[in-house]
C-alpha cells in the first residue's frame, strides 16, 4: 500500500513540474521571524499589564493613606458630626439646618486636601453613602456612591479599582467616626487609571530597551537556528525527510512492542502489527471506534484514558497479561491522542507465580521450624524437671496430632501437591493464631500436573489472603473446601475451591476491584511489594484455564475458584465476577 507521501508525489508528476518551494533554511527563518514578532507583541502586552498592575498596587496604598489622613482631619470630622446630629443641638433653634449646609462648608477644606495630596478625586459622603463634597467632579454631588469590590476590612476601609463617574479610578474608602465612635461619613480618595497611551508612555523606556535587545537576539537566533537545523538534517529537504518518515513507519510496524494511538473521539489512529496481535484487533482497526473492534470494557477504558502516572499499568486481555505505558500527544492541527505501548508480561507473571510458591514453601518451613522449636523447648524442660513420663506423653500427643492431620488430609485429598500445601498452610495458620480446617465434604482425586500446579497457586494465594483477613479478628477461622464438580452432570468437569474466612469481609470501596493488579486492603504498614498481586494471579490462572473466580460477603468472605479439568482459554469478561 502506497503512503500518502508517495501518492502526493505521483500526483505532482502527473500535473507537471513542481512549483519552486522555499528551502528548509528559509522556511525555518520565516517561521522564526513570525514567532519573534508574536513574542515581541506578547512582551509588549505583558509589560503594559505589569505597568498597570504596579500602578494599581502602588496607588491603592497611597489612596488608602490619603483617605485615612483626610478621615482624621478635625475640621471634616466636626462638620460631619454636627450635620449628623441635626435637630438635637443648639443650631436647631437658630433657624439653620447644619445637614443642608454641609456641602458648602466641606467644599473648601476638601479641595484644599485634594490639591495638597495630589489625588485626582477626593469625595466625602454621609453615613448612608450620599456624596456631600466632590471638588473634581461636581456632577457626583447629591448622588449615592456605590463601590463594588472585595469584602472590606474589619474597620470598614476598602481599596480597589472602581468607576467614579464614567472613568475608572484606583480608589480607597475610609470611614469617618465622631468622638463617640459612631459612623458619620466616608472619605473616598481616587487616582485615575491611565489609558493605553499613558501606560505605553510609562513603560516606553524599558520596553524599547527590551524590544531592541529581543529583536537583535531573535534575528541572530533565527538565522543561527535555521543554519543549525540545516546542518543537523544533513541538508535534507522536506520531501527527503518524508521518505525517512515512511521508513520509520515500516520499522514501527516491525517491532515486537505494540503501539496503539486513540484520539479524543475514541477513534484508533494507529495500531501496529504487534498491537493487533496482542489485543486481537482486526486488520482494519485504524479509523474505527475503539468500542467497535471487539475489545473488552477494561481494555477500552485503559486505552482511552491517560492519567498522570500511567507507567507499567497491568491489563489482562484474553488471558494475556499486558503492561501498558501511556502518554498524551497534542498535534498542532489535531485533537489530543493517547498513545499506548503494550508488552506481553504473561511469562513474568508465571515466574512470579512460581516465586510465590517458593515464598509459600519458605513461610511454611519457617512456621514448622518455629513450631518444632517450641515443642523441643517443652520436651527439654520436661526432661530437666525429671518428668520423663510427661515428656513421653507429650511426644506421643504431638505425634498423634500430626499423624491424624496428615492421615485426614491424605485420605480425602489424593493429589500429593495439593495435600502438601494444605498441611503446610495448617502449620502457618497455627503460628498466626488461626484455625485452618478442611471441610468434611472435601474430596479431590489425582489430577494432571498442569492442573495440580494451578490448584497449588490458587489455594496458596486464597488461604494467604484469608489468613491476612482474620488477623486481629475475634474469631480466626479459615475453612477450605475442595471438590470435583460436573462429573455426573452435563458440561465440563471442574475442580471447585472455596475458602471461607471469619474476617470483616471485602470493604465496600474495593468491591468490584479486588481482582485488579495492585488493589489491596492492607494498610501502608502491612502492605509490601508482594501485596495486591495474589488475587490478580488467581484470576489470571483461572481465566487461562477457562474458569472463573467469584467472591461474596457472608459471615466473612467466601472466595470460590472453578478450574476446569481441561484448559480452555476464556475471554476477560469470564475471568472474574462479583457475586
Amino acid at each position: 500500500m502506497r503512503s500518502t507521501a508517495a501518492r502526493g508525489a505521483a500526483r505532482g508528476l502527473a500535473a507537471g513540474p513542481p512549483r519552486p518551494r522555499l528551502s528548509l533554511t528559509r522556511q525555518l527563518l520565516v517561521f522564526q521571524l513570525s514567532l519573534l514578532a508574536i513574542v515581541l507583541v506578547a512582551v509588549t502586552a505583558i509589560s503594559l499589564e505589569q505597568t498597570r498592575t504596579t500602578f494599581e498596587s502602588m496607588q491603592q496604598r497611597r489612596m488608602l493613606a490619603v483617605a485615612e489622613y483626610a478621615a482624621a482631619n478635625p475640621l471634616l470630622r466636626s462638620i460631619l458630626s454636627v450635620g449628623s446630629n441635626a435637630g438635637a443641638g443648639s443650631d436647631a433653634g437658630a433657624g439653620t439646618d447644619p445637614a443642608e449646609s454641609r456641602p458648602q462648608r466641606l467644599a473648601a477644606p476638601v479641595e484644599t486636601l485634594r490639591t495638597t495630596t495630589g489625588v485626582d478625586e477626593l469625595l466625602v459622603t454621609d453615613a448612608i453613602g450620599r456624596v456631600l463634597a466632590s471638588p473634581a467632579d461636581p456632577r457626583l454631588l447629591g448622588g449615592s456612591l456605590r463601590l463594588e469590590g472585595p469584602r472590606p476590612a474589619s474597620d470598614g476601609s476598602w481599596s480597589g479599582v472602581a468607576p467614579l463617574g464614567t472613568v475608572s479610578h484606583v480608589v480607597a474608602r475610609v470611614p469617618v467616626l465622631d468622638n463617640a465612635g459612631r459612623l458619620v461619613g466616608m472619605i473616598v480618595a481616587g487616582r485615575q487609571v491611565p489609558a493605553f497611551a499613558g501606560l505605553l508612555a510609562t513603560a516606553a523606556p524599558n520596553l524599547l530597551t527590551y524590544l531592541g535587545v529581543a529583536g537583535v537576539l531573535g534575528l541572530a537566533g533565527s538565522w543561527w537556528l535555521a543554519a543549525r537545523v540545516k546542518r543537523q538534517t544533513l541538508g535534507l529537504e522536506p520531501e527527503q525527510i518524508a521518505r525517512l518518515v515512511e521508513h520509520r513507519e515500516a520499522m514501527l510496524h516491525g517491532i515486537r512492542e505494540g503501539v496503539v494511538a486513540v484520539d479524543a473521539d475514541g477513534t484508533i489512529t494507529l495500531a501496529n502489527d504487534s498491537a493487533r496481535t496482542l489485543l486481537g484487533l482486526p486488520d482494519d482497526a485504524e479509523g474505527r471506534s475503539i468500542d467497535a473492534v471487539g475489545l473488552g470494557p477494561d481494555a477500552v477504558a485503559a486505552l482511552r484514558a491517560h492519567g498522570t502516572n500511567d507507567r507499567d499499568t497491568a491489563l489482562v486481555n484474553d488471558g494475556v497479561l499486558l503492561v501498558l505505558n501511556q502518554t498524551t500527544i497534542r498535534l498542532p492541527r489535531s485533537r489530543p491522542e493517547v498513545v499506548t505501548t503494550l508488552r506481553d508480561r504473561t511469562e513474568l507473571v508465571t515466574l512470579q507465580r512460581d516465586l510465590g510458591s517458593s515464598q509459600q514453601a519458605t513461610d511454611t518451613l519457617r512456621a514448622q521450624t518455629h513450631e518444632f522449636a517450641n515443642r523441643l523447648h517443652t520436651i527439654s524442660m520436661l526432661m530437666q524437671l525429671g518428668d520423663s513420663d510427661a515428656a513421653v506423653d507429650y511426644i506421643d500427643a504431638v505425634t498423634r496430632d500430626r499423624t491424624e492431620l496428615d492421615r485426614d488430609v491424605l485420605a480425602r485429598i489424593e493429589e500429593p501437591a495439593v495435600a502438601a500445601v494444605l498441611i503446610a498452610k495448617t502449620s502457618l495458620a497455627r503460628e498466626r493464631g488461626a484455625d485452618l480446617t478442611l471441610s468434611p465434604a472435601a474430596r479431590l482425586p489425582r489430577v494432571d500436573a498442569g492442573l495440580s500446579t494451578d490448584l497449588v497457586t490458587v489455594i496458596g494465594n486464597l488461604v494467604d489472603n484469608a489468613l491476612d483477613a482474620v488477623t486481629g479478628a475475634r474469631t480466626r477461622t479459615v475453612t477450605v473446601d475442595i471438590r470435583l464438580t460436573g462429573a455426573d452432570a452435563p458440561g465440563p468437569a471442574a475442580v471447585r475451591v472455596r475458602v471461607h474466612d471469619s474476617g470483616p469481609g471485602v470493604e465496600s470501596a474495593l468491591q468490584g476491584r479486588v481482582f485488579d493488579v495492585g488493589v489491596t486492603s492492607k494498610t501502608p504498614a502491612q502492605n509490601g511489594a508482594d501485596h495486591g498481586y495474589g488475587l490478580a494471579i488467581v484470576r489470571l490462572v483461572a481465566g487461562r484455564r477457562g474458569g472463573r473466580v467469584d467472591y461474596e460477603n457472608a459471615n466473612g468472605t467466601v472466595f470460590e475458584a472453578v478450574l476446569p479439568l481441561t484448559a480452555e482459554p476464556a475471554r476477560p469478561d469470564r475471568e472474574a465476577s462479583h457475586v
